[in-house]
């Protein structure tokens, strides 16, 4: 069976105006043919005989209808006029008395109390007026049943009202969830397009700092060391092998749902984490910068997204130097405690000696450094910090140098490595560095 608000949606479907017209048109007909019908003028109590003047005031009555949603008040001060010519002149309403009952109706529905309350007021004195003649019984009978008639149309204007403030407090509620859930979606995106950009600034700067300064190394050693030419050579198709594998990982993040089994196909590597530091740090040195990588604590497994944040801080910070302190020594160093993980990395400053010491000529170093970045590396880094509740610190030290920090906290219910799965045991060192030439 249907539901009431079911069944009436083809009505919701008809314009107002037209609604109205309908209405006015039908109520109009049933007073005109109530007032001529032949033994109407024989009832005793019925009053003046209807005649044109009569049939005029009821048809304007119905006019006046028309327009009762636009102006309320209007119609009812109009409706409540013309019945009151209408009964100076002798009239009884019958059932002229719609017209004025949907009148007060309407401001009852579309107006506050206090209006329902004198058209309601208005409404029962004019009826009462015309009741006491064409009705028959007792006089309390006649107040009553008046009242009772008036009262239960004011009832249901009143709740007509309250069902439309329902219903647009409803409809401003949804506006209200749907704007909140595009600005949630707006926000999203925006969000991922940060993360995506912070993930290409990183992967491209990096690989691109170090395909440059080994491209400069191996134009200034190609007719004197070929060895060291092919050495810079290996370490740009790696570098750019490396780099390509993890654009098209970033790139295979945007691709649609649809495409799941495309990407599935595809053999290229996870995120890097912890584990690929020691080969990030190699490269470096490979680069003309003497770096050092020291692991102390017992290290364990860390969230996904922790490795490589710690991974990208360092990569970032690496880049750095290769950008501003070429030539300089830089030392990393990854502590794990009980509850967190941090990660320091510290440059020395520029040191021509130092690079002339590793063999590179200084003019290849300072490719890169021609190169510098947007100044968004930091900003960065403390975003991805921030991201998994961190702390990142960076600036100069006492001798002159750099240095970056982060700190992580670490769930301490999170399984650790048994000490004989340990790559880098507490305290180990690696040393990573360019050969003295």
């Amino acid at each position: 069976m249907l539901r009431m608000h079911d069944a009436a949606k083809p009505l919701a479907s008809i314009p107002p105006l037209v609604l109205d017209l309908a209405i006015a048109a039908g109520v109009t007909w049933l007073a005109v043919a109530a007032a001529v019908r032949p033994h109407a003028s024989l009832v005793a109590h019925a009053g003046r005989h209807i005649d044109a003047v009569a049939v005029v005031l009821i048809v304007a009555m119905g006019v006046a209808l028309v327009l009762r949603r636009r102006f309320p008040l209007s119609v009812l001060g109009i409706s409540a006029a013309l019945v009151a010519v209408f009964e100076a002149y002798g009239y009884r309403l019958g059932l002229a008395q719609a017209a004025l009952l949907l009148a007060m109706f309407t401001v009852g529905a579309l107006r506050g109390r206090p209006w329902a309350a004198l058209a309601a007021g208005v409404t029962y004195a004019e009826l009462l007026f015309d009741h006491v003649y064409s009705w028959s019984g007792s006089d309390t009978w006649i107040y009553i049943g008046t009242a009772m008639w008036v009262g239960a149309v004011a009832i249901i204007a009143d709740g007509a009202r309250r069902l439309a403030d329902s219903r647009a407090l409803m409809t401003a509620y949804k506006e209200q969830e749907q704007r909140k859930h595009r600005d949630r979606e707006q926000r999203a995106v925006l969000l991922e397009r940060i993360r995506i950009a912070r993930e290409l600034h990183d992967v491209t700067a990096h690989h691109l700092s170090v395909i440059a300064v080994q491209a400069g190394v191996a134009r200034f050693v190609l007719d004197k060391e070929p060895d060291t030419a092919d050495q810079a050579l290996r370490a740009i198709s790696e570098v750019g092998s490396e780099g390509l594998a993890e654009l098209r990982r970033l790139i295979s993040l945007l691709r649609p749902d649809d495409d799941e089994g495309a990407r599935a196909q595809t053999s290229d590597p996870p995120a890097p984490g912890i584990a690929q530091l020691p080969v990030l740090i190699e490269r470096v040195g490979l680069s003309g910068t003497p770096s050092r990588y020291t692991v102390a604590g017992r290290q364990r497994p860390l969230p996904a997204g922790k490795e490589l944040c710690v991974y990208r801080v360092v990569q970032e910070s690496l880049t750095n130097v290769l950008k501003h302190a070429p030539g300089s020594s830089v030392e990393v160093r990854l502590e794990y405690d009980v509850d967190s993980v941090r990660v320091t990395i510290n440059d020395t400053g520029t040191h021509p000696v130092s690079t002339r010491r590793a063999g590179i000529p200084a003019a290849a170093i300072t490719q890169a450094a021609r190169h510098s970045g947007s100044g968004v590396g930091l900003t960065g880094m403390r975003e991805r910090a921030a991201l998994y509740g961190g702390e990142l610190s960076a600036g100069r030290t006492p001798d002159g140098g750099f240095e970056v920090a982060l700190t992580l906290p670490v769930d301490v219910e999170m399984v650790e490595v048994e000490e004989g799965d340990v790559a880098v045991a507490a305290g180990a060192e690696v040393g990573v560095g360019a050969t003295a030439g």
